[in-house]
């Protein structure tokens, strides 16, 4: 090769677009100079000057005068997307020059209209930007214009844009049209030297003013003055303004002589309440009057989308990729930034990309941005239960990580593909494959195997289409109706609720546009038929009943007739992309044979690409091949998919259906064989054996059972009641730990019922007349026969799985017993700490348990023969109440006064004990909640 073609492709390799770019920002100089070629390529320098100008002339490469000399390649203005014809043409540029031409080229992509760059333009800022159009277009010259708000919301970015609007609308330089930025709030305490800046002074005019100096206002001639903090000018000041603003006339600071002229349009920006600060004539003398919005007073997309671009500065510091979790975008939405605004919250996410980078450093692992990493505060706001229902629907919509990338095109309009509508229309590819094989004369059972196969392939393409780091749900708005995007995010909150799962993101978006090509298909007046109905309803029961509700509020939210075939579509879609757990690698071994040259094959990767896993193991068996042999690959693959668990195998028909038997006896792994399968009943089972958790005899006995009515409809509802002294301590926290513990399948099939213990006999006899009530879960063990088990036994695995199994049995009727007796691993303050850790809010529960520890070992209550179960009540009533005295949320004893006298020496005893909590935290423990800690260590 070469030398000329190893320069050039060394040049082309090291300057990219990314690599430019990122150069602009910084201001430091970019390309290859001569040393580096000689440095790197060990060419003489002067011969790498005479290539490097020999490839110039060619025309591959521009040249760059900065100081070295640099080159780059021409290329390089094609991956820009350079525009302007005229300049393209060039070779050589200054680094001013080709900066300016990058700007200019990237100005006209974004329009003439330099407002859309603000987050907010087409929604919150709709009217504040009228407003400034309409002042500073206002002839002759403009009408000088104040803007109010908060320190931190735009003010200074708002004036910059209106500047740029007159450039673009009026065609002037800035040459011709100067914008001169003054911040008052600098000379504050000094008003000499304030006015002085403002409007010069002459020799003499005060001590230390040794010549003439020229002020701001005569460089703004003909231009813009932008005053921030205008309230910091004292009235002196405002008057020698309002006097310009009238005759466009000043006079320098000690100049006696003929008042100067200076024709300029006054843009002034202030926090303060305008009435309170500044002088009427003066305040006569600004027509004009734009508010800006605070961070917390913008629309919740606008937020994400602030908060987007904040993390996408990052990443162009840090030169890599940001990944954040979906909990940090709601959080930092959520919370309301009163201190700062746009400002507290950039520091706050300074914050957390500086703790992230810290450990990206520490573990070399990706760049994550973690909850845990936000500030207690703003942790704590994500649970603040006021939230409205619109904006929890749009956040629920955020489930997966948001990755960042530098130089990522976050600015552009092209985040989703313009033509990632192509070939999504549903209904066309059935229509037409229906005409197909009718005017082939098949029957109607071979036109539904056909049919079927088209839907799996619409939705294998579906998920395919999308990629969901290139997603972004705010630019659906710009492709389909936002009426219909919000309606679909609402559809899917409500789909989530009734199934109990969580949808993965590609979901949303697969979703979204199947309904708007329903809506396309429907003004179209092109119905059509789903010829699966009967399968469908059979194998998603749940679903489809969903679906049906879902189709019902969409028809009656858009006044449209859908057909009856779109809930069979929207059930499939809807079984099929449950995010649910996490799934992992020690679950049921799924093995898959069929007939034919590629049927496994084809049916496998359908069910492992919807549900984002490779867990089948598919396995062909064309006509040719002999059964042995396939019998020895189906041992194997049992062998291969088995964790211990077992092994479901799929078969179609025939002898297949003898494989399993003969390889549980040959191997001893529990196989269990599964005939005359479909893609649908595929899907079905790998989405039961990762997310539902069951053993292999009870997938198995549910898939071979699907069909047999349940007997047990018309029995009380089965119910768990988790009780604590208050009802609001443990209690609660009982209930949350079981609802985790719970199988997606048994939470539509138990009541969980919190309650106060001392209303629990009272109210136990009623409660049992309407709920067959199978267990009681919390601090105190109720005067009942119902099963009782404590509290921090269930942070316990073994008890966990333990506590699954008795409510399995509970809800078949099966005669498993529990054994209770499971040895804990942890002392009572290393397992109260773990409960509070995960549910209290406001408090660190390893700071709090340490105190509490102080607080019983006052008391000597180590030494009390109670078991370490009360002493975990103990620790978790404390913490939890802890957690509502900082929060305000106290608890009310019943009949307090009289509680006191009848224990007033263990409450006196308690009351000095408690000044160890309140100090270390600030906080008063009321009477009340003494009470309640007697009636926990009494009991």
């Amino acid at each position: 090769m070469k030398k000329a073609e190893v320069v050039y492709n060394y040049i082309c390799d090291k300057v990219n677009t990314d690599y430019v770019l990122k150069r602009l920002l910084e201001g430091t100089n970019f390309g290859i100079d001569a040393f580096e070629i000689q440095e790197k390529l060990n060419i003489v320098r002067n011969n790498a000057s005479t290539i490097l100008n020999d490839l110039l002339k060619e025309g591959k490469l521009i040249k760059i005068n900065s100081r070295p000399v640099t080159f780059i390649p021409k290329t390089i203005l094609d991956s820009l997307n350079i525009k302007n014809t005229d300049k393209r043409n060039s070779s050589v540029f200054s680094p001013e020059e080709f900066k300016n031409l990058v700007d200019e080229n990237n100005k006209e992509i974004d329009g003439d209209d330099p407002f859309k760059v603000l987050i907010g333009f087409n929604n919150s800022l709709i009217h504040q930007i009228e407003q400034a159009k309409a002042a500073v277009m206002y002839p002759p010259h403009g009408l000088h214009t104040l803007i109010l708000g908060e320190s931190g919301v735009g003010k200074t970015t708002f004036a910059s844009a209106i500047y740029k609007y007159v450039l673009t609308n009026k065609c002037i330089s800035s040459n011709d049209f100067p914008f001169i930025s003054f911040n008052c709030s600098d000379y504050y305490n000094a008003p000499q030297l304030l006015l002085s800046q403002l409007f010069g002074h002459a020799k003499g005019a005060f001590t230390g003013a040794d010549s003439d100096k020229i002020g701001i206002v005569e460089k703004a001639h003909n231009g813009i003055l932008f005053l921030d903090e205008v309230h910091r000018l004292p009235p002196d000041g405002q008057e020698m303004l309002f006097y310009l603003m009238d005759k466009g006339e000043f006079s320098r600071l000690g100049e006696t002589s003929k008042p100067r002229k200076s024709n300029v349009l006054i843009i002034a920006a202030t926090t303060e309440d305008p009435g309170d600060t500044f002088l009427n004539t003066f305040l006569r003398r600004i027509p004009v009057t734009i508010t800006l919005p605070a961070f917390r007073e913008k629309t919740i997309d606008e937020k994400l989308e602030v908060i987007e671009k904040l993390f996408y500065y990052e990443t162009l510091k840090l030169n890599i990729p940001i990944n954040i979790s979906p909990e940090v975008l709601k959080a930092l939405a959520l919370y309301d930034f009163r201190d700062g605004n746009i400002g507290q919250l950039s520091s706050e996410v300074k914050l957390v990309c500086a703790k992230a980078f810290f450990q990206h450093l520490q573990n070399n692992k990706a760049l994550n941005v973690e909850f845990k990493m936000l500030n207690e505060e703003i942790k704590g706001n994500l649970f603040n239960l006021t939230i409205p229902k619109d904006i929890k629907t749009f956040l629920s919509m955020f489930t997966e990580n948001l990755t960042i990338h530098p130089f990522s095109s976050f600015d552009k309009n092209d985040i989703l593909n313009p033509n990632i509508e192509d070939g999504m229309d549903l209904y066309d590819s059935i229509n037409k494959k229906m005409e197909e094989l009718k005017s082939k004369g098949l029957d109607s059972s071979e036109i539904e195997r056909n049919i079927n196969n088209e839907l799996d392939n619409h939705f294998n393409t579906v998920i395919d289409k999308f990629n969901p780091d290139n997603l972004n749900i705010r630019k659906l708005y710009n492709i389909i109706p936002k009426e219909l995007v919000d309606a679909s995010a609402g559809l899917i909150q409500l789909a989530q609720n009734e199934l109990n799962t969580r949808f993965n993101s590609k979901f949303f978006f697969g979703f979204t546009f199947h309904l708007y090509s329903l809506m396309k298909r429907l003004e179209e007046n092109k119905p059509i038929k789903n010829p699966n109905m009967a399968i469908i309803k059979r194998q998603y029961k749940e679903e489809f009943k969903v679906a049906s509700e879902l189709v019902k509020m969409l028809s009656d939210k858009f006044s449209i007739s859908i057909p009856e075939g779109e809930k069979g579509f929207l059930s499939i879609l809807l079984a099929n992309n449950k995010s649910g757990d996490s799934p992992d690698n020690n679950n049921i071994g799924i093995v898959l044979i069929c007939h034919g040259d590629s049927t496994a094959t084809s049916m496998a990767n359908v069910a492992n690409k919807l549900l984002n896993v490779e867990h089948i193991k598919a396995i062909d068996m064309p006509l040719n091949v002999k059964i042995p042999e396939i019998y020895e690959k189906a041992k194997l693959a049992v062998l291969n998919s088995n964790t211990g668990k077992g092994v479901l195998l799929l078969v179609d028909m025939g002898s297949l259906s003898e494989f399993g038997e003969k390889i549980m006896n040959e191997t001893g792994i529990k196989v269990r064989t599964i005939v005359n399968v479909s893609t649908l009943i595929t899907l079905d089972i790998l989405r039961s054996v990762l997310y539902q958790k069951s053993d292999i005899d009870t997938i198995y006995n549910s898939i071979m059972n699907t069909d047999i009515p349940n007997v047990e409809e018309n029995k009380k509802k089965k119910a768990i009641i988790t009780v604590c002294v208050t009802g609001q301590g443990a209690g609660l926290l009982s209930k949350d730990i079981i609802i985790k513990l719970l199988d997606d399948s048994h939470k539509a099939d138990i009541e969980i019922i919190t309650i106060n213990y001392f209303d629990m006999e009272n109210n136990l006899e009623a409660l049992e007349e309407k709920y067959d009530v199978i267990a009681c879960v919390g601090s105190l063990k109720p005067q009942s026969d119902i099963p009782y088990f404590p509290i921090n036994k269930l942070l316990n695995t073994n008890f966990q799985e333990e506590f699954r199994k008795f409510i399995d049995a509970k809800l078949t009727s099966s005669s498993q017993k529990l054994n209770a007796e499971i040895t804990l691993p942890k002392n009572a303050y290393e397992i109260s700490r773990d409960m509070l850790e995960e549910y209290v809010k406001y408090v660190n529960p390893k700071i709090a348990v340490i105190i509490i520890k102080k607080f019983i070992e006052k008391l000597n209550l180590n030494s009390e023969k109670s078991s370490e179960d009360n002493l975990v009540d103990l620790i978790v009533h404390m913490g939890c109440m802890i957690d509502r005295c900082i929060h305000g949320d106290f608890a009310k004893f019943e009949n307090m006064e009289n509680f006191k006298s009848k224990n007033l020496e263990q409450f006196m005893e308690l009351k000095e004990a408690a000044a160890i909590i309140e100090n270390e935290y600030d906080i008063s423990i009321t009477d009340d909640e003494i009470c309640y800690i007697i009636k926990v260590i009494n009991r």
